[in-house]
C-alpha cells in the first residue's frame, strides 16, 4: 500500500471544525477529550513530577477539566490558556463550583503567541492540542514560557509508523483532517528536540473508546446521558460505532504518545 509522507505544515482544521471534536465536545458534552483521558494525565503529571509548589501551563485547555484535576489532585497552581470563549466561560464557571480560584485560573490565549514573559511556568501539559498547530511553532512558545529544567509533558495522538494512503484517508474520515495529519511516535520526539527539550521518556499506547474509560472520566450522570443518546439518537448511535470501529481498524497503525520532557 502506498505511504504518505506528513510535514509540519499549518493544521489542516480548527479544533471548532473538528466533526469529532464538535461531535465530543458539543454533541454529547464530554468534558475529557485526550487520548487516555484523566488516567493518561495522571500518569504524565507523575512522571512530570508535578508538585504543589508548582505553577503549571495548561496549553489548549478546553473546558479546563485537565487544569481542575491537576489542581485537586497534586495541589499545584494551573493557568489554562484556549482560543475558544465558550470552552473558557465553561472551565470558570466548573472552577467555581470545585471552589479553586485560589488555584486555578483562564486567560484566552493562542498557544501559538502566548502572552506571559519567559520562563513563566515550572512547567508545561499539552494534550491533544498540537495537532490543531504548526507544531513546532507552538512547541518552541511553549518550551520558551518554561523556566530552563522546567518539563513539557505532551500527550498526542500518534502513528507506529508512516501509514498507508488507505489508513490515513479513513482517520481522516472517522475523526478529521487534523488526527490524520498526526506525526509518527518516533518524529513527535524528533519535534521535542527541535524544540530544545530533552525527551525523558516516550511511551506508545493503543486507543480505545468505550463507557467504562468514560464513566471514570465524565461521572455517572454525564455517560448515562452519552448512553442515553446512543440508544435513541440514530446518528449519535452511528457515530459512537464508526469511532469504535476505527480504534479496532487501525489498531496496528494509530494510538497515542506520553512524552516527557526537560527544557535544557
Amino acid at each position: 500500500m502506498e505511504q504518505v509522507q506528513k510535514n509540519d505544515s499549518a493544521c489542516v482544521c480548527e479544533p471548532d471544525e473538528c466533526d469529532t471534536f464538535k461531535f465530543m465536545a458539543k454533541r454529547l458534552g464530554m468534558r475529557v477529550l485526550h487520548p487516555g483521558g484523566l488516567e493518561a494525565t495522571e500518569i504524565l503529571a507523575k512522571r512530570c513530577g508535578i508538585s504543589e509548589d508548582m505553577t503549571i501551563l495548561d496549553a489548549g485547555c478546553g473546558r479546563g477539566s485537565t487544569s481542575t484535576f491537576l489542581a485537586k489532585r497534586f495541589g499545584c497552581k494551573v493557568i489554562g490558556v484556549d482560543v475558544d470563549h465558550n470552552l473558557l466561560m465553561k472551565a470558570n464557571c466548573s472552577v467555581q463550583k470545585e471552589n479553586l480560584t485560589h488555584k486555578v485560573a483562564f486567560r484566552y490565549a493562542d498557544i501559538q503567541n502566548l502572552p506571559f514573559q519567559d520562563g513563566t511556568f515550572d512547567g508545561a501539559i499539552i494534550q491533544a492540542t498540537l495537532i490543531f498547530t504548526e507544531k513546532s511553532k507552538a512547541l518552541q512558545m511553549i518550551t520558551k514560557k518554561v523556566r530552563k529544567n522546567g518539563f513539557i509533558g505532551v500527550i498526542e495522538l500518534a502513528w507506529k509508523s508512516n501509514p498507508a494512503k488507505e489508513i490515513v484517508q479513513k482517520v481522516s474520515d472517522v475523526l478529521c483532517k487534523s488526527s490524520a495529519s498526526t506525526e509518527c511516535h518516533d518524529d513527535w520526539i524528533n519535534l521535542l528536540n527541535q524544540a530544545g527539550l530533552a525527551v525523558i521518556s516516550a511511551e506508545f499506547r493503543d486507543l480505545d473508546f468505550n463507557f467504562q474509560n468514560m464513566l471514570r472520566n465524565e461521572g455517572i450522570l454525564s455517560t448515562s446521558k452519552v448512553a442515553l443518546k446512543s440508544i435513541y439518537d440514530k446518528s449519535t448511535r452511528r457515530k459512537i460505532i464508526q469511532v469504535v470501529n476505527l480504534f479496532k481498524e487501525t489498531k496496528n497503525y494509530l494510538g497515542y504518545g506520553i512524552y516527557i520532557c526537560r527544557k535544557r
